[in-house]
């Protein structure tokens, strides 16, 4: 058994932020402003103080965000106290500012990457130190419907025989269960298939969002971008605060261009928070001529389970999935159901709470989902890159 210990996996690093007060972001771009999302929702059981470091002359004399900028000399000039650092940058530049940041201030404990910080620490953080289940994010698949079929699907749309379409009433059940465990999620994103086609979607948007927007800080939905959504749709979308995920694929597809620019300015229309999901390629997470004979040890998947880092999990049955992409694999025929790698919501107690973390940042049975035996892997470890939106004929 891989998952040792349980409920005290994080025992060690658990209250390294008890008793922390003061945040420096260093970094003033893109991630940082998910992290201010994130800071100013959890303001009220935080309580920290928060600053930004960076080096652009401008945004030391405009701020950023609602807050101050100091520049780097500045901070590292400065006396402080009681302070951890977030790198509100990911790529190179993240590891540059991770070089500068170890060189000055020395110790790593105090320094976290802001993917990191979300999708593992936070996490971890809440649990230790509030009792409370925070989760970076959560999948929720509404139909495996789609009127595309892309070659590279993640949701492994071409090998689907029979497709799977969840009623209304096992999504009230499922996010009942869910939102009764977990106290908080940053992202909480219903997909599909294409989940513009879904018949009961706007009642879903209006039970989750009556419900449970208190508990969501950005709720999300993702479409193609070739389906114009109703008015009716936009308005419980700009009602409950939906953010947007509109895939571009202008360039990929019959008509592509006409159909996007439809859907960008119905969106536009009611001001809906969206955003233009624009990728030049994609990866191929599974090739049946050459995956279906892959063999790995099981030494070598747990490490592959490890470094693949996909921070999405799937909702469905009153069950969370270890991986979203496994849970797709399994509904398209290509794997079994793997028990070991679902935790049943049904047996979830207050006195699990570390428990469900655990297995939320990837601690399961075997160390690793069976789908890992034919998968290459999430983008942080699969270089097999391609064109996106390839189009097989049905």
């Amino acid at each position: 058994m891989s998952w040792l210990k349980q409920g005290h996996v994080y025992d060690a690093i658990g209250h390294l932020l008890d008793g922390k007060k003061n945040l420096y972001i260093y970094g003033a771009g893109g991630m940082a402003k998910e992290l201010v999302l994130i800071i100013k929702v959890i303001s009220s059981w935080t309580k920290w103080n928060v600053y930004f470091v960076d080096r652009d002359v401008t945004k030391q004399k405009e701020g950023r965000y609602g807050y101050s900028v100091m520049s780097p000399e500045t901070f590292f000039e400065i006396e402080k106290q009681d302070y951890f650092v977030i790198i509100g940058a990911d790529g190179k530049v993240a590891d540059e500012i991770y070089g500068i940041l170890r060189e000055n201030i020395g110790s790593k404990e105090v320094i976290f990457r802001a993917f990191y910080f979300i999708h593992t620490y936070l996490s971890i953080y809440f649990a230790y130190i509030h009792d409370m289940v925070f989760f970076g994010s959560e999948n929720m698949l509404l139909s495996t419907v789609c009127n595309l079929n892309c070659r590279d699907c993640l949701n492994f749309t071409p090998y689907i025989k029979e497709h799977h379409i969840e009623t209304f009433e096992q999504i009230k059940k499922d996010v009942d269960l869910f939102f009764n465990a977990v106290d908080l999620v940053y992202r909480f994103q219903l997909t599909g298939g294409e989940p513009l086609l879904y018949k009961d979607i706007i009642r879903a948007i209006e039970y989750i969002g009556d419900n449970y927007r208190n508990k969501i800080i950005s709720l999300e939905i993702v479409t193609n971008g070739t389906i114009v959504p109703t008015d009716e749709l936009c308005t419980v979308l700009e009602k409950y605060r939906f953010r947007v995920f509109l895939d571009d694929y202008r360039n990929s597809i019959d008509n592509g261009k006409e159909k996007y620019n439809k859907c960008l300015q119905k969106f536009s229309k009611y001001k809906i928070d969206l955003v233009e999901n624009y990728v030049s390629q994609w990866f191929r997470m599974y090739i049946p001529e050459i995956d279906e004979k892959r063999y790995e040890t099981e030494k070598e998947l747990i490490r592959k389970f490890r470094l693949c880092d996909n921070p999405w999990s799937n909702l469905w049955h009153g069950k969370i999935s270890a991986c979203n992409y496994a849970f797709y694999a399994y509904k398209a025929g290509l794997c079994e159901w793997d028990e070991t790698a679902a935790y049943d919501l049904e047996e979830f107690d207050e006195s699990k709470k570390k428990e469900l973390v655990e297995f939320r940042l990837r601690q399961c049975e075997k160390g690793y989902v069976g789908f890992c035996k034919k998968c290459s892997g999430w983008s942080a470890i699969n270089n097999r890159w391609c064109e996106p939106a390839i189009q097989m004929k049905r």
